[in-house]
């Protein structure tokens, strides 16, 4: 069996993370693709949405796809989880033949600070999504997985645009911001 692993805040759920499982399923070759909303990234202090309500959200999102699954791993830590416990833990669950670790381009750039991120090299193929402007050296040992849809989280967030939420979920974050105090 091979696995993907696509981990992230998802802070809110926007079309570029859909697209990104999209372009997962068609480009990689692996018969599952896990969705791992962090609890809380290590990098980070809080998130905007807290992580049973991103868990939620994503869960609709991909409801209808048999080969993503959505897990509550990292959440049900109830604490920051590095990325080496949650490969080791699927690992240990599925006994993949294959681990891909799908990060973004931002991310690729500090890897060399996460957590035993020789030992995460070790583990599994590192896939970068990258945009136009990607700079990476040629010797890097990376998959790339080209997605060029120019919107962030942290845009979402500061902008609270609607358009770029699949109608799928629209409803449910508009009603999540509207009790924030936003929009």
């Amino acid at each position: 069996m091979h696995i993907a692993i696509f981990g992230g805040s998802f802070d809110p759920p926007h079309i570029g993370h859909q697209t990104i499982a999209k372009r997962i399923i068609k480009k990689l070759d692996i018969d599952m693709l896990i969705v791992m909303p962090a609890y809380l990234n290590p990098l980070k202090v809080k998130s905007f949405l807290d992580a049973r309500t991103r868990f939620k959200l994503l869960k609709k999102l991909f409801s209808k796809k048999e080969n993503i699954k959505v897990s509550d791993f990292e959440i049900s830590q109830e604490r920051p989880v590095y990325s080496i416990e949650t490969i080791e833990y699927m690992i240990e669950k599925y006994q993949p033949t294959k681990v891909y670790l799908v990060i973004g381009a931002d991310n690729y750039k500090s890897f060399h600070l996460w957590h035993n991120y020789k030992e995460i090299k070790e583990l599994v193929t590192l896939v970068v999504v990258t945009r136009d402007g990607f700079e990476y050296e040629k010797n890097d040992d990376i998959k790339r997985l080209k997605v060029d849809i120019k919107i962030s989280s942290t845009e979402l967030r500061n902008t609270f645009n609607l358009d770029y939420i699949t109608k799928k979920i629209r409803k449910d974050v508009q009603k999540i911001w509207h009790k924030k105090g936003k929009n």
